[in-house]
């Protein structure tokens, strides 16, 4: 069966202790905070950049100043370094935000209109009291915080694209947590799957019970957002072929005799064509409501991050 098949040379890794959290909050106003603090270099490139740093073309405050009320009083975390700051903001700046703008006027509109007043850098992971760990998370609409920066690589794929907890994958998964909280989920969505698990994603759900339920990941089963947010961040993540591979294609059952390789082999199959059509609702969601393209965005986000790998830096162009 396809998990014992050699797998791809692609890292579909999965931490079971780890999770992406999303505020419950209502998405809120945003209040300004005041003139930029210009007194470091790294503030500098962020703010008063020739008009082409992410502040001065869409609003957006990278914040990397260690600030106690980022975390809360039972998590522990480190300050993200100073040096990787600049590049940090090139990353997010090339990767995400310029494979949604080259997709053109409604990709420019689009990522202007949804992108977070606010982006938090958090050198380490944030880990928790109880063990957990958190990747990232998007508060109120307003603020999306990415963790493990101080393991900035750009030639780490792992890093970039680990689907489970690459800086990419990470913020595509909080940037949808916005998206859903200002327009919901696509109509029909959430009646697909029968039931998502809750807390108990973390109990020992595999990455094949995971694909029996219909979803990508074992933290999608927590419920139908982070359902959605997963297969948006899988799906523009991966390769197509790898994508479809583990998620979509459909495995001959005939080839098995064992009565239980026969069970789960349909399992999967049924899985796969509930997985298929999430991603042909949340593609036409995206299609439909903001005329984006996600497999162009994709296709954009593969090739420039083979840039990146290859000149281990950002392209000028």
């Amino acid at each position: 069966m396809k998990k014992n098949r050699l797998l791809y040379p692609f890292s579909i890794v999965l931490m079971f202790a780890i999770l992406s959290c999303v505020s419950d909050d209502p998405v809120t106003e945003f209040i300004p905070p005041p003139a930029p603090d210009l007194s470091h270099p790294n503030d500098v490139f962020l703010y008063n950049n020739n008009g082409e740093s992410l502040y001065e073309r869409l609003g957006i405050s990278l914040l990397w100043r260690w600030d106690d009320n980022y975390i809360r009083a039972h998590q522990r975390a480190t300050a993200v370094r100073e040096d990787v700051v600049i590049n940090s903001a090139k990353l997010i700046d090339y990767l995400w935000v310029g494979s949604f703008e080259a997709q053109g006027k409604a990709g420019e509109d689009f990522i202007k209109k949804y992108s977070p007043p606010e982006i938090v850098l958090i050198g380490s992971y944030i880990y928790n009291d109880d063990g957990t760990i958190l990747l990232g998370f998007a508060e109120s609409g307003v603020r999306i915080t990415l963790l493990n920066m101080n393991a900035f690589d750009f030639q780490d794929i792992g890093w970039l694209l680990n689907t489970s907890s690459g800086v990419v994958p990470v913020i595509l998964h909080e940037f949808s947590h916005i998206i859903h909280q200002k327009n919901d989920i696509p109509d029909g969505f959430r009646e697909i799957s029968d039931s998502y698990l809750g807390s108990s994603w973390s109990n020992g759900v595999s990455f094949y019970d995971a694909i029996k339920l219909g979803m990508v990941r074992n933290y999608a089963t927590m419920n139908e957002y982070e359902d959605f947010c997963e297969i948006v961040s899988h799906y523009v993540s991966l390769p197509q072929a790898v994508f479809d591979y583990y998620f979509i294609d459909q495995e001959d059952c005939s080839v098995y005799s064992n009565y239980n390789d026969i069970v789960e082999c349909s399992e999967l199959n049924e899985g796969r064509q509930k997985i298929s059509r999430k991603l042909e609702l949340t593609k036409k969601y995206f299609s439909d409501k903001f005329d984006i393209d996600l497999s162009k965005v994709r296709d954009t986000i593969q090739t420039r991050t083979n840039k990146v790998i290859q000149l281990n830096d950002i392209p000028d162009s």
